[in-house]
């Protein structure tokens, strides 16, 4: 149980000491969603099914004057892995991505979207199955790209944000595995 609660502390000491720094110069936001997770560059022989995780956490948009660019670090506890057969492989990340964002249309629904890069730093790894489950000594970083597209809406005072975003990994997940992290993400959030 602890290290269910180690990832929302963090990000929430992390946005709790950004926040009034920041507040005057950038829009800060919290985000959450809904992960289904897998593994890409895989080889032949395995097919795994995705495992079905939570990503939340905090963010920052600094806007660029007199552009529809935005830069928008976040902190986001990340649940990835996969399933086979009865059993699952569960690695959760405290996930650090930098992304360029670019708004259209400005008006009470703004479309959106955005990439850039992240490091995936390892908070939980283990193998689940058949009532057991066995950590998995991982402290491989996992770096990685993210593409997403999504849309801003006007709440008068805060903005939400509704979107969809993937993220593929450009280093392996295990540190003498052979498979990359592939995850679909469905999220929303809010920003003041």
């Amino acid at each position: 149980m602890k290290k269910l609660f180690l990832p929302f502390i963090i990000c929430g000491l992390i946005s709790l000491a950004v926040a009034p720094k920041a507040s005057a110069q950038a829009d800060f936001g919290l985000r959450a969603g809904i992960n289904f997770a897998n593994v890409n560059d895989r080889p032949d022989n395995f097919d795994p099914d995705s495992r079905t995780g939570l990503m939340v956490g905090g963010y920052l948009n600094f806007k660029v004057p007199m552009s529809p660019i935005s830069i928008q670090p976040e902190a986001i506890y990340s649940q990835k892995g996969f399933k086979i057969g009865n059993g699952t492989a569960e690695v959760d990340y405290l996930e650090i991505p930098v992304l360029a964002k670019f708004s259209f249309a400005p008006g009470p629904v703004q479309p959106h979207v955005y990439f850039g890069p992240y490091a995936g730093f390892v908070l939980n790894s283990e193998v689940s199955g058949n009532n057991l489950s066995v950590d998995i000594d991982n402290t491989q970083t996992d770096f990685g790209g993210i593409v997403g597209a999504g849309a801003d809406l006007n709440a008068g005072v805060a903005k939400l944000n509704l979107g969809v975003r993937y993220g593929f990994g450009f280093t392996n997940m295990f540190e003498n595995g052979d498979v990359k992290n592939g995850v679909f993400s469905v999220v929303a959030g809010i920003s003041l």
